[in-house]
């Protein structure tokens, strides 16, 4: 059957010996080891969660400061359109006023220029009648009597008009 032999029996003890030598000497190190191990994996799981929670919110952060960056350059953009629009409509503004006041001085001119041609027209018309009337007459006229009757004919051609 079974032999019993010394061998088999240091073997068993040496080999008791040697779990209890490790229980004490290696098992609570690994033991405390392993634990802190633990500890340390959960501390890094939990402050990787923390970060990628903060992560989130600078996120949500930037997304809301982008977004009002686009709100206020639409609004700039907006603003120097309508600028821009207002200063169109003052420069056509300008420009017609301009237009207006180039015509009314023009017309102003040719008015006077028309009453200055009239006058002259007037006054050759007048020493004209003057001296076809002298010669129908066949009169000397005094310089009185001639100025007196371009004034009445002036008179008269003025009343015509």
């Amino acid at each position: 059957m079974l032999e019993f032999n010394a061998t088999i029996l240091a073997q068993i003890v040496d080999f008791v010996i040697l779990l209890i030598f490790l229980k004490l000497v290696v098992y609570k190190p690994l033991c405390k080891l392993l634990e802190n191990r633990s500890e340390h994996v959960a501390n890094n799981i939990a402050a990787a969660e923390q970060e990628r929670q903060e992560a989130e919110q600078l996120k949500a952060g930037y997304e809301a400061e982008m977004r009002r960056a686009r709100e206020k350059a639409q609004e700039i953009v907006e603003k120097a359109t309508r600028a821009s629009e207002d200063q169109a409509l003052q420069i056509v503004s300008n420009a017609k006023n301009e237009a207006e006041k180039l015509k009314e001085n023009a017309l102003a001119g040719i008015e006077r220029e028309k009453q200055k041609a009239v006058a002259e027209l007037r006054e050759q018309v007048a020493t004209l009648s003057v001296l076809v009337a002298g010669k129908i007459i066949n009169k000397t006229m005094s310089k009185d009597i001639q100025r007196s009757m371009i004034n009445d004919f002036i008179k008269e051609a003025g009343e015509l008009q």
